[in-house]
């Protein structure tokens, strides 16, 4: 804490010749500026001393991704993420962060003499993932070492326990489709979610319901997807294939890496694959945003709403309604060895269950 704790906001910018911001006239689907600033200067310097040191690292940009590693190739230790803590420090050399996704991490500069300096570099092409070497600026921060001592102590060997949602207590899987479409508007193209604009909301989670969304990435370029309101879980990712305009999933499901272990708020959905996560929505209802966080993605209406409305167990398929369709779905669950057949959560499935359904079913909802 204290001078040990250090937050780094990360931005590429562009200047006119007198200094001030530089951005395109006209919308473009992306702005990769020619400097990289941090905390709002361009290619600074920190003054280390030898111990460790806590950066909260945030990507600021609108649209460049950042593949971070130091160029003396050490390791360090990441211990969070958007919305928490790890279970417990990582050892990672190499940290890549889409716009608006921040991590904490902890470097040591406890082994190094006085003077020894060490730059914070990037490797990430612009647009994520491209070709190698395309759009690079390499240089982000150099650490300068100083004589004095810093803060020596080990740190924790676990940190903050993170309890996994189960995806059999899911009620409702969304897909979401990322990639460009034919815009009417103006005649070209639109990034758009599903095909669907801001003001076409056709998604409506319960409260105290968790779900999983799928986000499917038909384009060429990673986006990083961002959900207001909840915090979610990266359960995996998969390949797809792309058959009569549909994707199918394909191969295995691979597991999310270790630095994503946490509770997170943006997921870096890569092309080619389907990135799945799980969040519980709890506290408030209303309408929210979800959206790509490249800035002018989400300016493109890559942004959409949905509405969280108040808790109705008896909504049993959480599509916003009450019908025959959540009462036969129940009773597919209950005749099945799935947990949420429990519908009381009295940790036994029985008749109870079935009468305190029909009870919900008939009761309505708000």
């Amino acid at each position: 804490s204290g001078e040990f704790e250090i937050p780094l906001a990360i931005q590429d910018r562009s200047f006119n010749a007198d200094g001030t911001l530089m951005y395109h006239a006209q919308w473009h689907e992306h702005f990769f500026g020619d400097n990289i600033l941090v905390n709002g200067k361009v290619w600074p310097f920190l003054q280390v001393k030898r111990g460790k040191y806590r950066f909260r690292l945030l990507n600021g940009s609108g649209s460049r991704t950042y593949r971070l590693s130091l160029d003396n190739s050490a390791t360090f230790q990441e211990i969070g993420t958007e919305q928490g803590l790890l279970p417990a420090p990582t050892p990672t050399q190499t940290i890549t962060l889409s716009p608006g996704e921040r991590v904490d991490i902890v470097i040591d500069f406890a082994p190094y003499p006085p003077g020894t300096q060490i730059v914070l570099t990037n490797d990430a092409p612009a647009p994520f993932p491209g070709d190698p070497g395309v759009g690079v600026i390499p240089d982000v921060l150099k650490f300068i070492v100083g004589t004095q001592t810093g803060f020596t102590a080990p740190l924790p060997a676990s940190l903050r326990p993170v309890t996994p949602l189960l995806e059999a207590l899911a009620v409702r899987t969304r897909d979401m489709e990322l990639r460009e479409w034919p815009d009417p508007m103006c005649g070209g193209m639109a990034w758009l979610i599903n095909g669907l604009r801001w003001d076409d909301v056709v998604d409506f989670p319960r409260l105290d319901t968790i779900e999983i969304w799928r986000f499917i990435n038909r384009s060429g370029e990673a986006h990083p997807m961002h959900i207001h309101l909840v915090q979610f879980q990266v359960l995996d990712r998969q390949a797809f294939t792309v058959i009569n305009d549909r994707p199918v999933p394909s191969g295995a499901r691979f597991p999310p890496a270790p630095q994503e272990a946490g509770w997170k708020d943006t997921v870096q959905a890569y092309p080619g694959e389907l990135t799945r996560v799980i969040a519980r929505y709890q506290t408030f209802s209303g309408r929210y945003a979800y959206h790509c966080h490249i800035l002018e993605h989400e300016d493109n209406e890559m942004m959409r709403q949905m509405e969280v409305l108040p808790a109705c167990p008896a909504d049993f398929n959480a599509d916003g309604i009450v019908n025959s369709d959540d009462f036969f779905l129940f009773l597919a669950f209950f005749f099945s060895t799935s947990p949420r057949a429990d519908f009381n959560h009295d940790g036994v499935r029985s008749s109870q269950d079935f009468f305190d359904y029909l009870n919900a079913f008939f009761g309505g909802c708000p």
